[in-house]
């Protein structure tokens, strides 16, 4: 396989968006202790200029909490959710050198880890919803498709990268 694939702007897109991604995901788990669980959702708070671009990150992770609580807990209980998104980190990194220098190869076995990465996220959030050990308390109906769907691009994304390299 050429790496003329690897040229398409979808390749290249995903690597900015997926980097900055990895960035956020590094600096939630780096203060995480700052997360929690609030009535007022994030777009109320930005109505009361609450939000600013100081707060915006930690408090925007925090509105995710509210779907998912693991995030908020001990590793042994639920916060191994935070592995799956250093792993993405890690790989986004990974990613853009491997991008840069054409490895096809190893583009394509990233991506699968990828894709694995976030059916282990969802597996593990569906188990966890199932015996009813999150805190659902803050959430509201809308949080739930909405931010499901968000994470969810990072299981399209790369399936649909991954499709590109069997069409060529």
């Amino acid at each position: 396989m050429s790496s003329r694939i690897l040229s398409k702007p979808a390749f290249t897109a995903w690597a900015i968006i997926n980097l900055a991604a990895g960035i956020w995901e590094v600096y939630a788990y780096l203060n995480r202790a700052q997360l929690k669980l609030e009535s007022d959702t994030i777009w109320e708070k930005m109505s009361v200029g609450k939000i600013n671009l100081s707060n915006f990150w930690i408090e925007g992770w925090s509105e995710y909490c509210k779907v998912d609580s693991r995030y908020i807990r001990d590793f042994f209980a639920g916060g191994y959710v935070w592995c799956f998104e250093l792993l993405n980190a890690f790989l986004a990194v990974v990613f853009i050198f491997t991008l840069a220098f054409g490895c096809t190869d190893i583009i394509k076995i990233i991506l699968l880890i990828g894709i694995i990465n976030c059916l282990g996220y969802f597996a593990t959030l569906a188990i966890e919803t199932w015996k009813c050990r999150l805190d659902t308390s803050f959430a509201r109906w809308w949080q739930y498709p909405g931010y499901y769907l968000i994470s969810g691009i990072w299981l399209l994304v790369p399936w649909c990268l991954y499709q590109m390299f069997s069409r060529n």
